[in-house]
């Protein structure tokens, strides 16, 4: 018998029909035209060269690639294949003695369908993916912080008035020397006749008495410039005072250096400087030097004042730029 047919090898009906036996089923009657053929065997003949003669290939597997209708068909066939073995394995008396279970219907036989295996396993890893915990929700990351330096705005820088103060003194040095060569001129001529006031006019130009109170002079403005800087005209008005000063002293020194009065003894010396002071060059000096920082101190103040006002509003916008905040430059 072939390895499909029921009874012929127990041990293999007992690994592929331990289903089927538990459905045991009537065993069919032969058909009364059917010819008997178990008289043509030898009752001699062992049994395996009498199942030798029933041969019946067995099912082969579903390829992986086969549809379920397609393997469920060969099962069918193969149940119906073996339950006629069985019937013509019975008709013709062969295994009488032994046991065998009736065949089963081809409709009560469970069937199997073959399923590759990467079909489970894909299944495996959805029921998976199915129990396992739901994933947290996707955050996309943040970008890293970046320090980002913003240069303060540059305070303003205050203005002063301190330069264009020197240059006035020293334009007004030119004119307090003009005015005090004039003056001296108008005095020698009082004193004598042209010709004899123009010789002396010659030498004071040259001398100490000359020079150094209109270097006193510049020297004396240019401070009071400095110092008042932008403020107001009142105190050119009121310092023009040491700046006259500090020039009538001057004179009395260039007059001692014009005589040469180291010369000369301590009593004669005393005497020259008392004669000067109210000497009419010295008087006139020291007027001049006290009238032209109050015309050009006006001058100055008023300037100051645009200073002033521009320096102001560099300050208040410079105030507002901080309020602000940095601001990006595009």
């Amino acid at each position: 018998m072939s390895s499909t047919t029921p009874g012929a090898d127990p041990e293999r009906h007992d690994d592929t029909t331990a289903d089927d036996a538990a459905v045991p089923a009537p065993t069919p009657e032969p058909a009364p035209d059917e010819p008997q053929v178990g008289d043509a065997y030898d009752d001699a003949a062992p049994d395996d060269a009498r199942a030798a003669d029933v041969t019946t290939p067995e099912p082969a597997p579903p390829a992986d690639d086969e549809a379920p209708d397609a393997a469920t068909a060969r099962l069918d066939a193969a149940v119906e294949r073996a339950n006629a073995d069985a019937a013509a394995s019975e008709a013709n008396g062969i295994d009488e003695a032994t046991d065998t279970p009736a065949p089963v219907p081809a409709e009560a036989v469970r069937r199997d369908t073959y399923v590759p295996a990467a079909t489970v396993a894909a299944g495996t890893t959805a029921g998976a993916a199915t129990l396992a915990d739901e994933p947290e929700p996707y955050i996309a990351p943040q970008p890293a912080q970046q320090t980002i330096y913003v240069q303060a705005p540059t305070p303003p820088k205050m203005r002063s008035n301190r330069g264009f103060g020197a240059l006035v003194a020293l334009l007004g040095t030119v004119l307090f020397a003009l005015l005090y060569a004039g003056v001296a001129y108008l005095l020698l001529l009082a004193q004598g006749n042209a010709g004899e006031a123009n010789a002396v006019f010659t030498e004071f130009l040259v001398k100490p008495v000359f020079w150094v109170p209109v270097a006193a002079f510049f020297i004396g403005f240019a401070l009071l410039a400095v110092i008042v800087n932008r403020g107001p005209w009142w105190s050119y008005a009121v310092f023009s005072l040491l700046v006259a000063v500090l020039v009538y002293f001057s004179y009395i020194g260039g007059a001692l250096l014009t005589v040469e009065a180291w010369t000369r003894t301590a009593e004669q010396a005393g005497e020259f400087i008392g004669q000067r002071w109210l000497d009419p060059f010295a008087i006139a000096a020291f007027v001049i030097a006290h009238e032209i920082p109050i015309w050009l101190g006006g001058w100055i103040a008023a300037r100051g004042r645009s200073v002033t006002e521009r320096n102001r509003l560099a300050r208040e916008e410079y105030d507002r730029e901080l309020a602000a905040g940095p601001q990006v430059q595009r």
